[in-house]
C-alpha cells in the first residue's frame, strides 16, 4: 500500500530565528515544511503548492498577515488560498488582535514563542490531509511558556533551548548553538533600528523592532531582553511620543545577555556602547 504524502506546512515569518525554530520543530517531527520571509512570496508560494496548512505570522514588515489573509481568501493565492487552514502566530495576546485574525479569514490563533505540542495540536486539528499521530505520540508533555516568567526575569535560561524537541531528544543537539548564534547576529540591526527610530520619532518602526525582540528573545532564552520589548512595546502601542529611553534601555539588557554568555558585545550602528566587550 502506498504511503500517504506527509502533511505540507507553509511557515509565513519575517523574522529569521523564529522562522527557524518553527521549520526545525515541524520538521523534526516529520512533516515536510517550507518557509516564507513575508506576504508577496506566501501569496506566490500558495498560487504555486497545495498546502496542507499556512501558519502565518500576524505582524511583519511590508503586508503584514492579515492583509495577506484577506488576499488569500480573495484569491489572490489562487484557488487554494480561499480555503487552505490558516493559523496565526503572534507576539500578541490581546482578545482584539485574536478577534482581528479571525475577522481577516485566520482559523485559529497560537501566541509566541510557541511550543511544538500548540504546533502539531493545530496541524492534526486543522490541516487538510492531518497530521502525524505518531508525532503527536511522540511531543513531550507542554512547559511552561517562556513568555509567563516571573517579575524578574532571567537574564538567560538555557533550559529554553534544551527543552526544544530536537535537541532535548539528541538528534541535533548542535541546533542550540545554531539558533543562538542566529539570534545574537539578528539583535544589533534591530538595535540600531530601535535608535534611528527613536531619533527619527518613527514609533512604528520601533515598535516592530520591539516586537520582533520580543519573540524571537523568548524563543531562545533570552527572557529579560523579551521583557525590555513586551514593555517597550506596550509603552508605544499605548500611544507614547517619548522614545528617547528605549535606546539605552535595549543596549543595556544586551550587555548583560552578552555577559550571561561571555559573549563581546557586537557594534550597534553608532551607539556609544559600539566596541564594547562584556
Amino acid at each position: 500500500m502506498q504511503q500517504p504524502a506527509p502533511t505540507h506546512v507553509l511557515v509565513v515569518e519575517d523574522d529569521p530565528v523564529s522562522r527557524d525554530v518553527v521549520y526545525q520543530m515541524l520538521s523534526h517531527f516529520g512533516y515536510q515544511v517550507s518557509t516564507v520571509d513575508g506576504g508577496q512570496a506566501a501569496l506566490a508560494s500558495v498560487r504555486q503548492v497545495d498546502y496542507d496548512l499556512v501558519f502565518m505570522d500576524y505582524r511583519m514588515i511590508g503586508m503584514d498577515g492579515l492583509e495577506t489573509t484577506r488576499r488569500l481568501r480573495a484569491g489572490e493565492g489562487g484557488p487554494a488560498g480561499r480555503t487552505v487552514p490558516i493559523i496565526a502566530l503572534t507576539a500578541q495576546a490581546f482578545a482584539e488582535d485574536r478577534d482581528a485574525c479571525l475577522a481577516a479569514g485566520m482559523n485559529d490563533f497560537l501566541t509566541k514563542p510557541v511550543v511544538v505540542d500548540s504546533l502539531v495540536s493545530a496541524i492534526l486539528q486543522w490541516a487538510r490531509r492531518g497530521g502525524h499521530m505518531q508525532a503527536a505520540e511522540q511531543m513531550p508533555s507542554r512547559a511552561p511558556s517562556p513568555a509567563a516568567v516571573a517579575a524578574a526575569p532571567a537574564v538567560f535560561d538555557a533550559a529554553v533551548l534544551s527543552a526544544l524537541p530536537m535537541v532535548a531528544d539528541g538528534s541535533q543537539p548542535s541546533y542550540r548553538d545554531v539558533v543562538l548564534k542566529m539570534f545574537m547576529q539578528s539583535v544589533p540591526p534591530l538595535l540600531d533600528t530601535i535608535r534611528q527610530a527613536a531619533l527619527g520619532g518613527d514609533k512604528s518602526a520601533a515598535q516592530m523592532a520591539a516586537h520582533t525582540l520580543k519573540s524571537s528573545s523568548a524563543a531562545v532564552g533570552a527572557l529579560a531582553l523579551s521583557a525590555c520589548a513586551a514593555d517597550a512595546e506596550a509603552h508605544l502601542r499605548a500611544g507614547h511620543q517619548n522614545m528617547a529611553h528605549l535606546p539605552g534601555l535595549f543596549e543595556g539588557e544586551f550587555h548583560r545577555l552578552c555577559h550571561a554568555l561571555s559573549l563581546p558585545l557586537p557594534r550597534i550602528g553608532s551607539s556609544e556602547s559600539a566596541g564594547q566587550t562584556c
